[in-house]
């Protein structure tokens, strides 16, 4: 059972979410705040599994309120969720730390999705959120030391596909895909899966994603 709190300062958005997630036989909304104070207060004592949380708070802002979480807790996993879907937001997000970004137009179903990937240990960037970040030029040589399934891995793994979705629609063992996951890491001086993404962020390779 995937644990979910929800931080917006709208209740009505909130409710609306809580009652869809809820709705899902693996996922439970544990608390709801609509102020950065009271989510940090509860959080820094909380391990919730995921956090879905909204930049704008009447109080602060939803980054801060990651960093600060961060800061005490460095495992914490959040989804931002905003009505912003510029490249500068999507980039501050991450490197705040988010593991998820999506904008308030998802539907349903991406939220769920969203919330599965990263409460399983993985990252999602929705479809405008990676539009946004999409920058012209190719990737010249940055991935060269990856071989060709490396790089068709690395692509999966950007894209927020977890190691058992990656496994089964390329036909190999979860250990295969492990391995190759961990090779591609130590080529790149990556440590994390989020890693990559700020990875393929600064070398611009999301568009090529």
């Amino acid at each position: 059972m995937l644990s979910v709190v929800l931080i917006d300062d709208h209740a009505v958005v909130r409710s609306g979410f809580a009652q869809l997630l809820n709705l899902e036989a693996d996922i439970d909304v544990v608390a709801q705040f609509g102020e950065s104070a009271a989510a940090l207060s509860w959080l820094v004592h909380q391990s919730p599994d995921v956090a879905v949380m909204d930049i704008a708070m009447p109080d602060g802002d939803g980054l801060s309120l990651l960093r600060q979480v961060r800061a005490r807790r460095p495992g914490f996993r959040a989804i931002i969720l905003s009505i912003y879907d510029t490249p500068a937001f999507v980039q501050s997000a991450i490197e705040a730390g988010a593991c998820g970004y999506l904008t308030k137009r998802c539907g349903p179903e991406e939220l769920v999705q969203a919330v599965r990937s990263v409460g399983a240990g993985g990252h999602y960037l929705c479809a405008e959120a990676l539009n946004a970040m999409r920058c012209a030029g190719q990737p010249a040589g940055v991935l060269k030391e990856l071989t060709p399934r490396e790089r068709e891995i690395f692509t999966l793994l950007v894209r927020g596909e977890s190691v058992r979705s990656i496994a089964d629609n390329l036909e190999l063992s979860h250990k295969t895909v492990h391995a190759h996951r961990a090779s591609i890491l130590g080529k790149l001086q990556c440590n994390t899966t989020i890693e990559l993404v700020h990875f393929a962020l600064e070398h611009n390779l999301l568009a090529h994603c």
